[in-house]
């Protein structure tokens, strides 16, 4: 079969000549890339086809800039898969190679993703892959709680400039003074709130739970493939509290266009297999366990502030619903888990004055379920535009 110009055009002729180089040289003998061909959506990222046989590679080129103009995405994802290269779990893609403009790594190959199972109806397979995904990033950060100095090392020869802490940690200090103009502005209560603000950060890392963390461990960054869960987009890792992608089964999903109700039937049992892996790798999870995983959710909050003020005057669509649905449900979330480990009371306040208030202007927003968690008659997530139910991967 011959591949078409577009996809051929893909990659220039200079990153074709370096594809090639650093496929040789992993590979041992010559090798030409025979097409390009770019991921859904995503431009920078791009399967290749190798030699005249059916072998895939996938790149991923460098952006000049990423998540709100921010640097950060090419140098995290290298370090991050050089240093989990070494995983004897592979929960990664194997990195193959790297130049100072793109990485190439493994080909999951054909399967799914978590998105594709909550998007779809068969409500079986989206618990099953829920579990998977939860044992597979607490096999991630198990393994690599030990491994803090591979990780510094790694971190300092291929991100120096990059801070090594997950950038979420900065927003939560940015959402802070937004979120309380606006509360204020509505007439909450938020006297100590701004303190209790101040000391997320120290709840969630003196809990002691540190390692590698993913930072945007969102439903499409997954691949199913025999039952078994991989990760990948590694572009916001870092190393820092554990608590902030284990609270995505919570929050849930807070950075991800793939957003919808999940449901304490369906969360349970993924969240209990997360605690029976750390548990069975030698890392139990005690109180401070639960205290941690209630900072990060009220972390998704605060550093949401800015957009909680924009949200007041118009929601904006993003992926699967709009982001006044999103902002109720997290701070749901965050109350609950306030109340269940009898945490940051002042914020836990603010919180609930501040989704009534919410309630009361939106009447309108309601969270809608993932098809294949719903029940009869509820609301359903939107369907992305091109959105299949193929295969997913890097």
């Amino acid at each position: 079969m011959t591949d078409s110009p577009a996809e051929s055009a893909a990659l220039s002729a200079a990153e074709t000549s370096a594809a090639e180089s650093l496929l040789a040289a992993a590979w041992g003998r010559p090798v030409s890339v025979r097409s390009a061909k770019t991921n859904w959506r995503r431009r920078h990222i791009m399967r290749l086809r190798v030699d005249g046989t059916d072998d895939t590679v996938v790149l991923k080129r460098r952006r000049s800039e990423n998540f709100d103009g921010r640097v950060r995405g090419f140098a995290a994802e290298l370090a991050a898969l050089e240093f989990l290269n070494a995983e004897e779990t592979a929960v990664a893609p194997r990195l193959i190679g790297a130049s100072a403009e793109l990485l190439l790594m493994e080909d999951l190959g054909s399967g799914s993703s978590l998105a594709h199972s909550l998007l779809a109806r068969d409500r079986g397979r989206a618990e099953a892959d829920l579990i998977a995904y939860a044992r597979a990033l607490a096999t991630m950060h198990a393994w690599s709680m030990s491994r803090a100095a591979s990780f510094a090392s790694v971190w300092a020869r291929r991100a120096p400039s990059v801070p090594a802490e997950p950038e979420w940690l900065d927003r939560v200090t940015e959402g802070k003074e937004p979120l309380l103009r606006i509360a204020a502005q509505l007439g909450l209560p938020i006297e100590g709130a701004g303190d209790e603000i101040g000391s997320l950060t120290a709840l969630l890392q003196g809990s002691g739970y540190a390692g590698f963390v993913h930072g945007d461990p969102c439903p499409d960054n997954t691949h199913f493939a025999d039952g078994r869960c991989r990760i990948f987009d590694f572009e916001t890792a870092g190393w820092g509290p554990l608590a902030l992608d284990a609270s995505y089964l919570l929050a849930p999903f807070p950075s991800c266009w793939c957003f919808g109700s999940l449901p304490a039937p369906a969360a349970g049992p993924a969240l209990r297999a997360y605690r029976d892996e750390m548990s069975g790798a030698g890392v139990p999870l005690d109180d401070s366990w639960e205290v941690a995983l209630t900072a990060a959710l009220a972390g998704w909050v605060v550093a949401r502030g800015a957009g909680i003020g924009r949200a007041l005057e118009q929601d904006r669509d993003w992926g699967t619903t709009t982001i006044r649905p999103r902002v109720l449900t997290w701070l749901g979330s965050f109350i609950d888990a306030a109340s269940r480990v009898d945490e940051l009371p002042r914020l836990r306040s603010l919180a609930s004055a501040l989704r009534t208030a919410l309630r009361d202007r939106w009447p309108s927003a309601v969270t809608p379920s993932y098809p294949a968690l719903a029940s009869p008659g509820e609301p359903l997530t939107r369907l992305p535009r091109g959105w299949s139910s193929g295969a997913s991967g890097p």
